[in-house]
């Protein structure tokens, strides 16, 4: 397995290298100071500001390469920034703030596409962007729900886009040394990309997940990356919720390294999800995630790859799917201490002998090869008897006559590979006391509610 991750890094490398010369190559410069007749004066939450949009976007009709120079007074934006192709942004020392109460992005591609309905060709795509530094604002203090803070528009055609930042249909991307500051929604969100580098990005009060990549992405290094957000510091969701992408499909080539979610996060959780996406004709997609490497993390309680449907009634249809395939999945150089769920629902919280058990690493997924390499856990059992290391199966967690999960769904992974694991200090344990396989019979008697996930192989190392 070892001379996997090797190729998986190299290439990776090897990419951003290649971004690295792309971007260099582009040489017509110009300051956004240049376009100084193009700013309005305009009304931020009463007070007097000066509005950079016309100039930015015209800025960057017109050339490049558009330095924006630190000063003062941030850089307000009362519309969408739209970058082109062979364009790079530098915002090194600079703040870009969006003005109170708009809704829309603050920055996004040209050719962005809805692939909700349909998939899309890309005969449009764009390619070669690059964001580098900056401060990038928006003016939340809480999140406000899917979709009331960063459209494509004002009627919200995409209905699956909520971000401050939005990357699709796209080949060779950079964003690196960035901050956002209270985001409302997704800080960056992408999917249907190919060559993407996100590197040193940071969180400051944003209250949505960090980097969001959706399906149909291939190579893609996340690096460096930490802060506080709301919900997943990093989410992998090749498939996903309508609400939360407009690009479904496989994902493949993938490192995420040295990620760090802040302790004053509220939800320590990464999510990886592959499932089965159905378009509108009936023509499902698989959703799979293959050549995945997430190593170095702190703060993260719980990872996440399992098949999840919105919650639903009992006695009514989930909406459709099914559970995705993977291969080549590794975690390494992970410090885990499993204090409680990341879910703190009470089937967990008070150990619910058939639904409660709860773990590190959660998969409901029809994967191949699995690694855990160098992970440090400690388990709580005095006070959660039920948690593991490892779930493996559907999970279950009903209340109010609705279910929260699919406990319907069954998987099976072929290995799983355990090298230098470490429980509560000691390199002495029982498999069977830190991998459980989780089976329903029929849990809700509602017909939907018998499933169990399997693994063929544990090898211990």
């Amino acid at each position: 397995m070892e001379h996997i991750k090797e190729q998986i890094c190299q290439s990776l490398e090897d990419m951003k290298q290649r971004n690295l010369r792309l971007t260099g190559g582009l040489t017509d410069r110009v300051f956004i100071t240049d376009y100084n007749h193009l700013v309005r004066q305009g009304d931020d939450n009463k007070n007097a500001v000066s509005v950079w949009t016309d100039a930015l976007n015209t800025a960057l009709r017109e050339h490049q390469v558009v330095v924006i120079p630190p000063r003062e007074q941030p850089y307000y934006m009362d519309s969408s920034i739209i970058v082109p192709s062979n364009r790079h942004i530098i915002a090194t020392g600079a703040v870009i703030r969006q003005m109170t109460d708009v809704r829309l992005l603050l920055l996004r591609n040209e050719h962005v596409h809805d692939g909700t309905h349909f998939p899309f060709s890309g005969e449009d795509k764009d390619c070669n962007i690059a964001i580098t530094g900056g401060r990038w604002e928006e003016s939340y203090n809480t999140r406000v729900g899917y979709g009331s803070s960063g459209r494509v528009d004002e009627s919200q055609d995409f209905f699956g886009v909520g971000a401050c930042m939005l990357f699709n249909n796209l080949e060779n991307l950079t964003v690196t040394d960035v901050t956002f500051s209270h985001a409302a929604g997704f800080a960056i969100q992408t999917g249907n990309v190919r060559n993407a580098v996100f590197e040193n990005i940071t969180f400051e009060h944003c209250f949505g997940d960090g980097v969001h990549v959706n399906g149909n992405t291939e190579n893609v290094l996340i690096r460096h990356i930490q802060g506080e957000v709301g919900d997943d510091l990093v989410a992998l969701n090749m498939y996903d919720w309508l609400n939360s992408s407009v690009t479904f499909g496989p994902m493949r080539n993938v490192l995420c390294e040295h990620l760090n979610q802040y302790e004053t996060s509220h939800y320590k959780a990464l999510r990886i999800l592959p499932g089965v996406y159905y378009y509108d004709d009936g023509t499902g997609v698989d959703c799979s995630a293959n050549d995945l490497i997430i190593r170095d993390v702190k703060g993260i309680r719980t990872f996440k790859m399992y098949f999840q449907t919105p919650r639903y009634d009992l006695g009514t249809e989930p909406e459709r799917g099914d559970v995705g395939t993977g291969n080549n999945i590794f975690f390494e150089n992970i410090s885990i201490d499993l204090t409680e769920p990341v879910d703190g629902l009470p089937v967990y919280v008070h150990s619910d002998p058939l639904r409660g058990y709860f773990g590190a690493f959660e998969i409901n997924a029809n994967l191949g090869t699995v690694v855990l390499e160098n992970i440090d856990i400690t388990l709580h059992k005095d006070q959660y008897p039920l948690s593991r290391l490892v779930c493996i199966g559907p999970k279950s967690a009903c209340s109010n006559n609705s279910e929260a999960f699919d406990p319907y769904l069954s998987s099976v992974t072929q290995k799983l590979i355990l090298k230098n694991i470490t429980v509560n200090g000691s390199r002495d344990f029982d498999v069977k006391d830190i991998v459980q396989q989780i089976s329903f019979n029929d849990i809700n008697q509602d017909g939907h509610s018998t499933g169990s996930g399997k693994v063929l192989e544990i090898e211990v190392i």
